[in-house]
């Protein structure tokens, strides 16, 4: 894992706004076994609560990583952690033959070069009518040094997406773009100031405004957004 992408698991760990905000666009659809691709640090999946969840399977594909969530105390009904790869074939056996509910996978997919292929992986990991929910960054036009300083290979729009999850199979539930007003703050630092690195103090400032933003969009479906969430479903028939 490249020390930008560690330096901004770091810094994002403290957005707790934001991440509870990712987690009520999320929360809706979570239900079953849950498996969280890509889990990180754990932020987003300590907050899978709710009591429609029945475990939590956290995973990433940095062993060192996965040994920190197993160290970690959650506050979840039950839950392991595994070392699971996305981009190998070999990911679906990981799990030891198991086939799970629903799939989080938040700010993963963008990583991965054969990101098609990841998905049709997922949907091979989930029991027939498994649902995924995916949040990506949105808006290829965003595209900046931020992106690259991370490794993000892209950005989506809601129909690049929709093309790829529909390619793996999956039928389209739901969709709706998130942070309006990060669009212009991505934009000022990727595009505009080059910027190569998070800065702990703008991300807490951003963090403290964040309640107001979600305000805002719970009112409306914004029309675009720096990041995007979709959710397939396997439809009726097919698993």
């Amino acid at each position: 894992m490249s020390s930008g992408l560690i330096h901004t698991l770091n810094i994002l760990q403290e957005s707790h706004h934001y991440n509870q905000w990712i987690y009520s666009l999320l929360e809706p659809y979570l239900s079953g076994v849950v498996l969280d691709i890509g889990s990180g640090l754990g932020d987003i999946a300590s907050l899978f609560v709710r009591p429609q969840v029945e475990e939590v399977i956290l995973s990433d594909y940095d062993e060192n990583l996965v040994a920190k969530l197993r160290q970690r105390p959650f506050s979840l009904r039950k839950y392991r952690a595994v070392v699971l790869d996305l981009t190998q074939d070999e990911a679906v056996t990981q799990l030891k033959g198991e086939r799970v509910d629903t799939i989080t996978c938040v700010n993963v997919l963008e990583h991965i070069e054969g990101d098609t292929g990841a998905l049709r992986r997922m949907r091979d990991m989930l029991k027939p009518r498994g649902r995924v929910v995916i949040l990506v960054p949105a808006l290829s036009c965003l595209y900046g040094t931020l992106d690259a300083c991370v490794g993000h290979q892209r950005r989506y729009t809601q129909e690049t997406l929709k093309t790829k999850m529909q390619s793996a199979g999956f039928h389209i539930e739901a969709w709706r773009y998130m942070n309006i007003f990060g669009v212009l703050t991505w934009f000022l630092a990727g595009r505009v100031l080059k910027q190569k690195k998070f800065f702990e103090k703008t991300c807490y400032q951003l963090d403290k405004i964040v309640p107001f933003l979600r305000g805002i969009e719970r009112g409306f479906r914004p029309p675009w957004g720096q990041s995007l969430v979709m959710v397939g479903r396997i439809p009726n028939g097919v698993g």
